[in-house]
């Protein structure tokens, strides 16, 4: 089948019976999207679940003043709109394409009865709500705790892969990712840029000195919290 051998290398479906996995991958149908796609609207009436095959995708909300926070930066493999699914409520925020991508989409009335039936599903659908859980918390700790150099540190060494800085990660999507302004941001990659710990040629930036950003994130004493949102 068209999609089997994609759904045996997704984490949420390890452990299911060879049917199950024929069942699913009859239900499923894929989608691809380009950068700046909303797939899913905050609000919205959830009938979909998302299983993110290529590209990454932003997890955003808004403030009270109507300013824009990415919750989540998810990957290959990680699943969307699992919450509508249990608690048949509207979608809890707006998905963001931030690169051009791929997805399969299952329909939670197709879903619901295979998770009925399968208690691996269930828990495994439990283990993601909690991983989202403590990602929330580690990152309301970080916005209370980090002042504004050491929050673009962390999100720096959490996303650069191999020093490689993504070009999604702009200075607006770390502001949004941290609760900073792109004014802020962009001062606080500037000033590292002329102190040699990123480097920008024709690809995009570099992060030529890690060591110099654990330093700052190890910081025993951090000033006063930047307590300031993007605008």
């Amino acid at each position: 089948m068209e999609h089997l051998a994609t759904l045996r290398k997704v984490p949420l479906f390890e452990g299911l019976p060879q049917d199950v996995l024929y069942q699913l991958a009859r239900l499923v149908r894929r989608r691809t999207f380009k950068e700046g796609d909303l797939l899913i609207a905050k609000g919205e009436t959830g009938r979909t679940l998302f299983i993110l095959l290529k590209g990454k995708v932003a997890v955003v909300d808004v403030d009270e003043e109507a300013r824009e926070v990415v919750l989540d930066i998810l990957k290959e493999g990680d699943v969307f709109g699992e919450l509508s699914l249990i608690d048949g409520q509207g979608r809890s925020a707006d998905i963001q394409a931030l690169t051009d991508g791929e997805a399969l989409m299952i329909l939670h009335a197709d879903l619901l009865p295979l998770v009925q039936r399968q208690p691996q599903l269930a828990w495994s659908l439990l283990q993601t709500l909690a991983q989202r859980l403590r990602g929330a918390n580690d990152l309301i700790l970080k916005i209370a705790w980090l002042n504004a150099q050491q929050r673009v540190a962390w999100v720096l060494l959490k996303y650069a892969s191999e020093g490689r800085v993504p070009k999604w990660l702009t200075p607006a999507n770390i502001a949004k990712r941290v609760g900073l302004t792109r004014e802020t941001a962009s001062r606080i990659l500037g000033q590292w840029q002329r102190e040699k710990i990123i480097w920008k040629d024709e690809n995009g930036a570099l992060v030529v000195r890690p060591d110099r950003l654990q330093r700052i994130l190890r910081q025993s004493q951090p000033v006063e919290p930047d307590r300031s949102f993007v605008s």
